[in-house]
């Protein structure tokens, strides 16, 4: 297989993978929510701790979305040098350069 292939293969791993792990985010929110006005509990020990687990989920959820942002301006940073990196390669095989003297 060549190169392009096995980025476009990766590239598609990649993103079922993150498709994946936003779906079972969801799926773990639904189930807390689900529990948490739930009646299967009866004393008020088990209620604290379904209502701690709530209030420890959405607690980490909203630092990991203010968290978000960077790392959004980070990616932004990593692509816009990579969009240079190949557009300079690009010219210079199409100056029929190729790959030879200094530099990129």
């Amino acid at each position: 297989m060549n190169k392009k292939g096995q980025t476009l293969d990766m590239v598609g791993g990649m993103v079922l993978g993150v498709m994946v792990l936003i779906f079972l985010v969801f799926a773990v929110l639904y189930g807390i929510s689900a529990l948490s006005p739930s009646t299967m509990f009866t004393d008020d020990a088990s209620k604290n701790a379904t209502a701690n687990l709530e209030l420890n989920l959405t607690s980490g959820i909203s630092l990991f979305a203010a968290q978000i942002p960077t790392v959004f301006k980070i990616l932004a940073v990593v692509l816009a040098l990579s969009a240079i990196v190949i557009l300079i390669v690009y010219v210079r095989r199409m100056q029929g350069g190729g790959m030879q003297g200094g530099g990129l």
